[in-house]
């Protein structure tokens, strides 16, 4: 029987998790619980063409995206077909001149290399006319792919996209590197002499593209992702382990890596090649061989400084929108912005990042040559692609997820279309929108103690489906406070229980020094937070992270 505390049963309880089978599966999962790769519709063809093609000695194309996803998947796939010595290149387009997906250019260059058979991942299931053109140059296209199915599903050789199997939402949201796990799981159980449990050093790349992809970290993709940290932590490539290294990301065998580290540390620098020149440059890193340290390093230095730059950039367009709305006299329901200046590779960037600032769903788009092309991103209420869906005759292109999409549309239709994006807008919040704000329990300063942050931390990795506990505490006394960072930004508080003995905790507000730098101690506050551990100056103890103060 598991022991849990009773304020932990109570978290678990808030997010559906009861009885004894279903915690100890959730807190506890187990790699041989992944479902069989064969259930997934067109895995079988597609597994069958590859061993077809081992025995022609083919020539094969993996055709990637450039992003965190799409290049850790390319790199999974080079992986396997290298070991089975199967004649393999990949083609990844250039974000900037051929966008997103399959392009008849690129289809023409892949014959010219003597190749008849291309394997799209984590992308292929929007290029309806492209796989058209493919067949006509007497070329297949396997479709690997995870986004939200079009209207029309390209009649390639075959499809596997967890999102058309009806009756499998436990993989329905696979991000694209997950796929094509399935995939190598499949074609290796179909081949003899090949070692399965192999495979699970492919988990550091499965992780990586999943956790940046902002899937929900529940079923499959939480088994994934759980033990993916481990492998991370234990890899082998070298790329990865010169990545860590140039940017001072503590993780190795002692330090087992969270999914923070991976979401804003990692997968950013993996994106970067792609966004600001071209994603081979990561490709190229995650797929070196051990005895090459010294390209790795070369190519981990390259990346460090294309994310600095990525930085910069990504600040220059948030500022320059964060102006605009800041001058308005009422915030929009939805943030349409467009110039003819913004970098494409950054666009989805600082779309997050203004969707995040006012909590509103953020398309960003850049004007060229009567098109407009770019990114939105979306909060919880707003599902984006639905609406995107909603307005496709509008619309040149576009495809993605709920909360994350790329579009283009012409000059012509572009007022036609924000003002319907408005109108769903307006019909989905209604009078306001505002961030909520979910308390898993309501918790006393004296309940909080090493043993319950040993229980939260069996819930990680945190993500999407699994954020980290929010805890409320009310009647809270203001012992001490100070402001922190180069800006005087942040806030750090000392509390305790009103009126008691009790321990003093610190909490810190990062960027809530303006709203509370006035609160004078001895002030009764109510507090929501997360907990976490403090480890500055190799001094351990326990701190709340303000999430909103009162």
């Amino acid at each position: 029987m598991i022991r849990l505390g009773h304020i932990f049963e109570e978290i678990l309880r808030k997010r559906g998790v009861a009885g004894e089978r279903q915690i100890k599966n959730f807190l506890y999962p187990d790699y041989n619980d992944l479902i069989d790769p064969f259930h997934f519709k067109g895995m079988e063809r597609a597994v069958e063409r590859i061993i077809d093609a081992i025995k022609r000695k083919e020539k094969i194309c993996i055709y990637g995206d450039y992003d965190a996803d799409g290049v850790t998947s390319s790199v999974l796939l080079k992986d396997i077909f290298d070991r089975l010595e199967l004649d393999n290149f990949c083609y990844i387009p250039d974000r900037n001149k051929e966008g997103y997906g399959l392009n008849k250019k690129a289809i023409e260059y892949i014959r010219s290399k003597n190749s008849r058979l291309i394997i799209t991942v984590d992308c292929g299931i929007s290029n309806y006319e492209e796989v058209e053109y493919a067949k006509k140059q007497q070329m297949e296209v396997i479709i690997l792919d995870h986004h939200h199915l079009p209207p029309k599903i390209p009649k390639a050789l075959t499809v596997v996209n967890a999102k058309q199997d009806k009756d499998r939402n436990n993989s329905k949201e696979l991000a694209g590197v997950g796929i094509a796990f399935k995939f190598a799981q499949a074609l290796f159980s179909k081949l003899k002499n090949l070692d399965k449990d192999q495979l699970k050093w492919l988990l550091d790349l499965v992780c990586i593209g999943t956790i940046a992809d902002c899937v929900p970290l529940l079923g499959e993709n939480r088994i994934l992702a759980k033990f993916g940290l481990i492998v991370i932590s234990q890899t082998k490539r070298v790329g990865l382990k010169q990545i860590f290294s140039v940017g001072r990301i503590n993780i190795d065998e002692n330090n087992l890596p969270d999914s923070h580290q991976i979401s804003f540390q990692l997968a950013p620098r993996i994106n970067a090649a792609g966004r600001m020149d071209h994603a081979n440059i990561a490709f190229q890193l995650l797929s070196l061989d051990k005895e090459e340290i010294a390209q790795a390093r070369v190519l981990a230095l390259e990346l460090e400084s294309q994310n600095q730059r990525r930085q910069k950039v990504t600040k220059v367009i948030v500022d320059e929108v964060a102006k605009k709305i800041d001058g308005l006299n009422k915030l929009p329901k939805i943030i349409i912005e467009r110039s003819p200046l913004w970098d494409m590779g950054v666009i989805g960037l600082a779309a997050g990042k203004i969707a995040d600032k006012y909590y509103r769903p953020t398309i960003l788009l850049r004007s060229e040559g009567g098109f407009n092309k770019g990114s939105g991103r979306s909060i919880e209420e707003f599902d984006l692609i639905s609406a995107l869906e909603k307005n496709a005759k509008l619309l040149e292109k576009y495809g993605g997820h709920r909360q994350a999409a790329g579009l283009s549309v012409s000059d012509e239709n572009l007022a036609d279309f924000s003002n319907k994006m408005f109108q769903q807008a307006t019909v989905c919040f209604g009078d306001d929108v505002f961030k909520k704000i979910e308390v898993d329990v309501q918790i006393k300063l004296g309940e909080i103690n090493e043993k319950l942050l040993e229980e939260i931390k069996l819930l990680e990795p945190f993500g999407i489906g699994n954020p980290k506990p929010i805890f409320l505490a009310k009647e809270l006394e203001l012992v001490d406070k100070k402001l922190l960072g180069n800006s005087q930004d942040h806030l750090k508080l000392w509390v305790k229980e009103a009126g008691s003995r009790g321990p003093v905790f610190e909490a810190i507000g990062f960027g809530m020094a303006s709203r509370n730098s006035n609160l004078p101690l001895g002030k009764k506050l109510e507090m929501i937070f997360n907990l976490e551990e403090d480890n500055w100056n190799n001094r351990k103890k326990i701190q709340l992270r303000i999430l909103d103060l009162n």
